[in-house]
């Protein structure tokens, strides 16, 4: 069985496709990876123009966005591993997003992606998802038409979808969501104000707090210091 186009390459011979359609983020994700002096790196806003060169050019590796558009990374990720593909169907694919929830995680490795990089991303943590791809030595298998990693579905019941791993995910979406909703409120009540929509004589809370009174300065202590009282 296949294994990823990447495994037992060193860095300087990688030929890597970014794909994201978020110019600032591309440009970290960009200058990041040229930094790890790889052999090739060639940079995409758009899937569809990605997948046309990989087909004739395949990469040894690809980082993707999951929530780009029009193309997304799963349907991007979903057309490589058809087994027309071939041989672009073992390039390993590392999804680019910035909130790993439970369905993502599951819906993303089921359909063949490798990995999973969260933004915001150091340096470090991004040169290590690179160099772990030359490790790494899972195979191929077919699943009707589609190419996923050998076992991926056994690692997903037993690590994801049974395991605290799913609370933990469900926990974070929650104060995401929660820190969402007052970001969001906060914005409202500015927004409002802004439009004279709110009297600012009608907010509780915008009189000026009282005074604090001013605080007594206290007497220096004496302190034995050798034979000096100081």
């Amino acid at each position: 069985m296949p294994k990823s186009l990447a495994y037992g390459l060193p860095l300087d011979s990688l030929d890597v496709v970014l794909v994201h359609d978020n110019r600032g983020a591309q440009g970290i994700l960009r200058s990041m990876i040229s930094s790890m002096r790889i052999g090739r790196l060639r940079v995409y806003e758009h899937a569809e123009k990605a997948l046309n060169d990989m087909l004739i050019d395949p990469p040894s590796a690809l980082i993707a966005e999951w929530d780009m558009k029009p193309m997304s990374g799963y349907r991007l990720t979903r057309l490589i591993r058809n087994r027309t593909m071939e041989p672009l169907s073992f390039v390993p694919i590392l999804a680019v997003t910035p909130m790993p929830t439970l369905s993502l995680v599951d819906r993303a490795f089921s359909v063949g992606v490798t990995n999973i990089i969260v933004m915001p991303v150091s340096p470090v943590v991004l040169r290590r998802r690179i160099e772990l791809l030359a490790h790494d030595d899972r195979e191929f298998v077919l699943q009707g038409d589609n190419y996923v990693i050998d076992g991926i579905e056994e690692v997903l019941e037993e690590r994801v979808r049974r395991t605290n791993i799913a609370d933990m995910l469900k926990r974070q979406k929650a104060m995401q969501e929660a820190l969402a909703r007052r970001a969001q409120t906060a914005q409202d009540l500015v927004d409002r104000i802004v439009n004279g929509e709110v009297d600012l004589d009608d907010l509780e809370g915008t009189s000026p707090p009282p005074p604090v009174p001013a605080k007594t300065p206290r007497k220096p202590r004496s302190t034995w210091s050798g034979w000096t009282v100081r």
